[in-house]
């Protein structure tokens, strides 16, 4: 089973040096608490005990749910390779923030093709600023799927400050993926983000298809 252990951490602040609890590997079955503070943003928070300081504090992490078969993996330094071997199979994902992380775990959490998430989401963003120019949105942050409702927080500041879309919308996203065999087979980890996307060519899908000449 997969535990945390001790180790010293600096305050920034007023250089305390104390003790913070750090998970390098969590399994979301034998780690339930574990997994419960990452969905939730809080497994990386720690309290300086002298000045009071509340702060997340990074480090290499893997986060791994084998009845879903995917793993994240979390290096904040980007220099550094994933921190575990290629695992057949499996969804693998790779992030170098703590907030993607949190994110990225959430979304595979909620049984998402994250492939076509991050497709509808660059969708919706440009819709978006396209309606509401004078709002300055810049970024959708998976929250959460409630009522067949999908939760994006627009502001990161404010995370009550939401939009949500119907289910349904993205499963016709995510149809018209796998209908276009434009999707990649992917091969080892990688970083899901709205680069690849634009890179990997998969937005084509969404275009309108020319029949074929009779």
């Amino acid at each position: 089973m997969a535990k945390p252990h001790m180790t010293n951490y600096t305050c920034p602040d007023c250089g305390e040096v104390f003790e913070i609890e750090q998970w390098n590997v969590i399994n979301a079955k034998e780690n339930p608490e574990a997994k419960d503070k990452l969905l939730h943003g809080n497994l990386f928070r720690q309290t300086c005990p002298r000045c009071g300081k509340q702060m997340h504090v990074a480090y290499t992490c893997l986060y791994t749910n084998h009845d879903k078969k995917f793993v994240i993996s979390l290096q904040p330094n980007r220099e550094e390779p994933a921190a575990t071997p290629l695992m057949p199979h499996y969804q693998m994902r790779l992030e170098y923030t703590l907030s993607n992380f949190f994110e990225r775990a959430r979304i595979l959490e909620a049984g998402l093709d994250d492939m076509a998430l991050e497709m509808m989401r660059m969708v919706l963003l440009a819709q978006i600023q396209q309606k509401f120019p004078d709002k300055n949105i810049t970024s959708l942050r998976f929250d959460s799927v409630q009522d067949d409702e999908i939760y994006f927080q627009i502001d990161p500041k404010n995370p009550h400050e939401q939009i949500k879309i119907p289910l349904p919308y993205f499963w016709r996203m995510e149809d018209k993926l796998k209908e276009s065999g434009m999707r990649p087979n992917l091969a080892g980890y990688a970083v899901m983000n709205t680069k690849w996307v634009q890179q990997s060519g998969i937005l084509a899908c969404l275009l309108p298809q020319q029949k074929p000449e009779e």
